[in-house]
């Protein structure tokens, strides 16, 4: 096995409609993808992206005859939280599940030529259902990862803190895609500048 530590120093987070399709690998422009991928734009420097795994542990089942007779295999979720900088009308849907974007007067629905938006808070939030791309960058290195379904929203509460960027946290449960035996694809490190 060949040494291949990572120092993400730069990261590139991309969301598409749900079952898009991993771009080829090596990705050759980390902030530009592919077609149909939309930066989320900036995330946290301080907070990085975060996993988790929910799920019971495996438990070992027996019998009188043999107290080890078979190794249960519990269904595990796995999530990633993103920490978003940017306040934008895109940032509030994935945090609210949904929404309506608005012109400056905050009801009419926004147009095309509208300068100012806003964003009409959903009462009832319906999570977000994208495909998920995460590129991490190691100088002349990447670490890709995709998701063709992921479910987004708001993961706690934004804060005003007048001592550091204000954040949009959201967690994205990775979920299997039309059947697919598997929520995810990531890449070893990868050299993509010759």
């Amino acid at each position: 096995m060949a040494d291949a530590p990572v120092l993400p120093s730069t990261g590139y987070v991309f969301v598409a409609n749900a079952g898009t399709a991993m771009p080829t690998l090596p990705i050759a422009n980390p902030k530009v993808p592919g077609t149909g991928w939309v930066s989320i734009g900036n995330t946290s420097l301080e907070n990085g992206i975060s996993r988790d795994v929910e799920g019971d542990d495996p438990e070992v089942l027996g019998s009188w005859q043999n107290p080890a007779l078979k190794t249960t295999r519990p269904i595990k979720t796995r999530s990633l939280t993103l920490n978003l900088l940017d306040f934008t009308v895109d940032a509030y849907a994935l945090y609210y599940g949904g929404g309506v974007v608005v012109g400056p007067d905050g009801v009419t629905p926004a147009t095309e030529t509208d300068t100012v938006k806003a964003f009409q808070i959903p009462a009832n939030a319906v999570p977000q259902e994208k495909a998920l791309l995460i590129v991490a960058v190691d100088g002349e290195y990447q670490v890709v990862e995709h998701y063709g379904l992921a479910s987004i929203i708001g993961a706690g509460a934004i804060e005003y803190d007048p001592t550091a960027l204000a954040e949009i946290p959201v967690t994205a449960t990775t979920l299997s895609h039309n059947g697919s035996a598997h929520t995810g694809t990531i890449s070893e490190r990868l050299k993509y500048v010759a």
